[in-house]
């Protein structure tokens, strides 16, 4: 190997783990940040974080000038999971729920341990929830989150329970590893999954798991909304809309319903 393959090698590389740190810190990070996180020369991760945002695999924040990994990076993990555009393909689907609810509609999948925030559709009503793209969510606390833990392989799914920390929010979260399985056998039973309280007090949220052509979750469709609008005696209502949405998007994908 040449001096200038050697040096492309260890780009590629310090490109990669830029990305990592990145993915490591959804908010972002700047500049100097990386340079202090990597102890690398501030000339190298300039001139990677540059061509990566110039490939739009990075955005950047105009006013912090933090660093980010855009939406076309998370598409292609995506894509790397699934095989196809699973965003183009729930779209008719999401955007038909969002004007039956009025409440914004989203869109995620599993990213180690946590969910994530792939696309949503803004609410029709005055007051909507909007997230930032890339956002993260607990897998024990909020309702994407435990659909899709709850719809995992069964030994994977005790490797996540096995490996995450049930951080205490506020008195209505889950922490107790025992109480959490009996929640994920529920939400399988019913279908989806409900977060009453247990990210934000005054919040409710109701997800749906989405399948692919092998009949395995990957990825998931809900909305939240204020305790007012999405009561928890109402619930069940809307997850029947969510579960059909999620079940529309999965048939579209591929997936045939086992007998």
């Amino acid at each position: 190997m040449d001096n200038k393959e050697a040096n492309n090698g260890s780009m590629i590389a310090k490109s990669m783990e830029v990305l990592e740190l990145l993915a490591a810190h959804p908010t972002g990070l700047t500049l100097q940040e990386m340079v202090s996180l990597l102890k690398y020369p501030k000339s190298s991760v300039y001139k990677i974080a540059s061509t990566l945002y110039g490939l739009n695999y990075l955005g950047k924040e105009l006013d912090s000038l933090k660093y980010y990994l855009s939406r076309k990076l998370l598409m292609l993990g995506l894509s790397a999971v699934s095989g196809y555009d699973i965003i183009e393909r729930s779209k008719e689907h999401m955007i038909r729920l969002r004007d039956e609810i009025g409440e914004s509609i989203m869109i995620g999948t599993l990213l180690d341990k946590e969910a994530i925030l792939l696309h949503q559709y803004q609410g029709t009503i005055d007051f909507v929830f909007l997230l930032k793209q890339g956002m993260r969510f607990s897998l024990h606390s909020t309702a994407p989150g435990k659909v899709l833990l709850a719809f995992l392989p069964p030994k994977e799914q005790k490797d996540k329970i096995d490996n995450i920390e049930l951080d205490e929010i506020n008195e209505y979260t889950i922490t107790d590893k025992d109480v959490l399985r009996k929640e994920l056998a529920k939400i399988v039973h019913d279908g989806y999954a409900a977060d009453i309280n247990e990210t934000v007090m005054g919040v409710h949220c109701v997800a749906a798991p989405i399948f692919d052509e092998t009949n395995n979750v990957i990825a998931c469709v809900w909305t939240s909304g204020p305790a007012g609008r999405l009561p928890e005696e109402n619930i069940p209502h809307i997850a029947r809309q969510i579960v059909n949405c999620a079940m529309a998007i999965s048939y579209n994908i591929g997936y045939k319903k086992q007998k």
